[in-house]
């Protein structure tokens, strides 16, 4: 059995990019600062191919100014959880789906595309989730720039007020 340390240590050992960016929050749970897409995508691999982290029960959206989080929680046999984090400029928010590895996470992705306007590569075909039939393109309700007001429930459309060629308070 690993503890959480000997994991960090492994993390560490194998990406040294992970120095200063992984450590133990408390017992059962590591962290990862935001990684770039590659370096994340790197160690996820590891975490599920080497390291025993089969498991994956939720993805995480933020809202992080200028990007988007994307928090993967993962865990082992022994109830470790590992949050691997990911950013994507809001300007090309694409990331890569983990289904493949972790086929219980496409709802989860699927929340990022509809709250958050992720795009994420080699997401299987699906419905739209949770947004309604119906709901604005472009209208992401999930991050801080989105401005509830400015929603027509009745309508479904998102409207709020121009500021010199810019919406104020919503996205474009």
């Amino acid at each position: 059995m690993q503890t959480e340390n000997e994991i960090v240590e492994n993390l560490c050992k194998k990406f040294g990019f992970l120095r200063d960016k992984v450590y133990v929050q408390r017992q059962k749970r590591i962290f990862t600062e935001f990684l770039a897409k590659e370096e994340f995508e790197q160690v996820l691999r590891y975490a599920h191919d080497e390291l025993g982290f089969y498991r994956a029960s939720h993805v995480v959206g933020t809202d992080e100014g200028d990007d988007l989080g994307f928090i993967y929680l993962l865990s082992d046999k022994n109830g470790i959880i590992l949050a691997l984090k990911e950013k994507a400029p809001k300007s090309d928010p694409v990331i890569n789906s983990m289904t493949g590895k972790y086929p219980s996470l496409e709802q989860h992705e699927r929340e990022l595309v509809d709250l958050f306007g992720a795009v994420v590569k080699d997401l299987p075909e699906g419905p739209s989730y949770p947004l309604p039939d119906g709901w604005p393109k472009g209208s992401y309700p999930m991050r801080k720039d989105w401005d509830p007001r400015y929603f027509d429930k009745n309508t479904m459309t998102y409207n709020p007020p121009e500021d010199n060629g810019k919406k104020e308070g919503g996205n474009k």
